[in-house]
């Protein structure tokens, strides 16, 4: 979109995608899923006294749920990394957008504070975890999304990704 000062604004989405755990072959289970990030609106240039790039945030809920644990135990949610991009892509997540040109960086941290990115605790970047009760429970984690300030070589566009969430579980 362009708007009337004649500069980009970029529209962003992304998904969480959700994975069960495997490997239980008993009535107990768990799973995981997420609301999703939806940035919105996003200005990637600065012009003095007219336009200000400033960084995009969103939150998101991660939800777990569980049935039948016997004994309780402990569960991770490792989050994988963007489908684009350089290097670990975790440290540092990508966007893309249809139109091409370069990624939009973002990531996706475990905190409001944005000091820990949220990653798979083997690459990069610390995995989300807790207790596991026994019986039946439903656990929500608030995630937090951040897109920084001043991409100015960003075209504009949607841009969009997918991640995997990965839960892994003991009881």
């Amino acid at each position: 979109m362009k708007n009337i000062f004649g500069t980009s604004h970029c529209l962003v989405g992304i998904l969480l995608l959700a994975l069960g755990a495997a490997g239980q072959v008993n009535a107990a289970g768990c799973t995981v899923s997420s609301s999703g990030l939806v940035f919105g609106s996003y200005q990637p240039l600065n012009s003095v006294g007219k336009l200000r790039s400033d960084p995009s945030t969103s939150s998101a809920i991660v939800s777990v749920i569980c049935s039948g644990i016997v004994n309780g135990g402990a569960y991770r949610i490792a989050l994988g990394p963007s489908m684009s991009g350089s290097g670990d892509r975790i440290s540092t997540r990508y966007l893309t957008s249809a139109r091409g040109g370069d990624g939009m960086a973002f990531n996706v941290y475990r905190e409001a504070s944005y000091s820990t990115v949220w990653g798979d605790g083997i690459v990069a970047g610390s995995p989300l975890g807790a207790a596991l009760p026994p019986g039946n429970s439903s656990q929500s984690h608030t995630v937090y999304g951040r897109i920084p300030a001043g991409q100015s070589s960003l075209r504009a566009g949607n841009y969009f990704g997918s991640l995997t969430l990965t839960l892994s579980y003991q009881s």
